[in-house]
């Protein structure tokens, strides 16, 4: 049976239309090999992309989009609002069909390596990958941002990278790769503010290590352009990794009453890429209080797609 792994690698340039899609020609027609999809975010001026496929095609792809964006994208003129320590930002790995984590963390090892010996850009290992706890998340690694990490990793030995020498690449800085076992979501909460001040007290309410939620790593408040209204506002944007234990609706719920003490209301949710069927499933049920008929309601039997793809496998 064949293997797939989930990739949702971020590049830092979501402003200029030629560059986009130079890097996203690597991940587009190649066998064994499908791009779910992308999301250009002229805001954040960031390019956050989905892609699955088979082990040895998707290292081939990665590569070469990497490659795209470490020859486009030079970091010294690039001034992102999202946090992020190079042009390719991060290639996080994620287990999708009859693969370990195990094997996925050797796939993430093998492909840091690979970057660093074909461009020369230094390599921070994250998730199961990680040297030492504080890289477990983004949040330390990131500290700073591309321009404070410069500095930083001149002097202090506990920010130097894990492949490659203390120092960044002059244009290309610096990427994040690593396995996790489960696939993040990443969660918008919008605000009908532009008080960013209240965004950032909210952001602080939820992250893990401030009293929030564990598995809230990375949240920060940001301006945003909302696209369907094009007012400008601001919003809190969520890192969850593990929507399962963390649900939307928990999150959502603590934002818009943190929010209403300020005279503040939400104008909308936000899912940036991809997210299990069964993560919105567990929202519905909170919303909806689900029961089965003779029982407690079960996912698993109780949706008609659960048993369709049993069928197929």
């Amino acid at each position: 049976m064949a293997s797939y792994i989930l990739s949702d690698p971020n590049f830092s340039d979501g402003t200029h239309p030629e560059v986009i899609e130079a890097i996203m020609d690597p991940l587009r027609g190649r066998d064994g090999v499908k791009l779910i999809g992308y999301e250009p975010d002229s805001d954040f001026d960031r390019l956050p992309a989905e892609v699955i496929g088979r082990p040895a095609a998707m290292k081939k792809a990665l590569l070469d989009a990497a490659g795209k964006a470490y020859e486009l994208i030079d970091m010294e003129k690039q001034h992102g609002r999202h946090p992020r320590i190079g042009a390719v930002d991060t290639i996080e790995i994620y287990p999708a069909k009859n693969i370990t984590i195990a094997e996925c963390k050797e796939f993430a090892e093998d492909l840091g390596r690979e970057l660093h010996k074909r461009y020369d850009v230094p390599i921070y290992f994250t998730g199961k990958n990680a040297r030492r706890p504080e890289n477990e998340g983004l949040t330390f690694i990131r500290k700073g941002n591309y321009e404070g990490l410069k500095e930083a990793v001149l002097v202090d030995p506990e920010r130097a990278p894990d492949i490659g020498p203390a120092k960044l690449h002059p244009t290309a800085g610096a990427t994040i790769v690593g396995a996790l076992e489960e696939h993040d979501a990443y969660f918008n909460v919008v605000l009908d503010t532009t008080d960013l001040s209240i965004a950032k007290k909210l952001a602080s309410y939820v992250r893990g290590k401030h009293g929030g939620f564990t598995n809230i790593q990375g949240v920060i408040g940001l301006p945003q352009t909302h696209r369907r209204t094009g007012k400008a506002c601001v919003a809190v944007s969520c890192e969850i990794t593990n929507p399962l234990k963390t649900p939307l609706h928990r999150v959502y719920n603590l934002l818009k009453a943190e929010a209403a003490r300020y005279g503040v209301n939400v104008i909308a949710g936000q899912i940036c890429g991809t997210i299990e069927a069964e993560v919105l499933v567990q929202t519905a049920e909170w919303y909806l209080q689900l029961e089965g008929i003779n029982g407690p309601w079960d996912y698993k039997s109780q949706i008609l797609e659960n048993h369709l793809l049993e069928l197929e496998s």
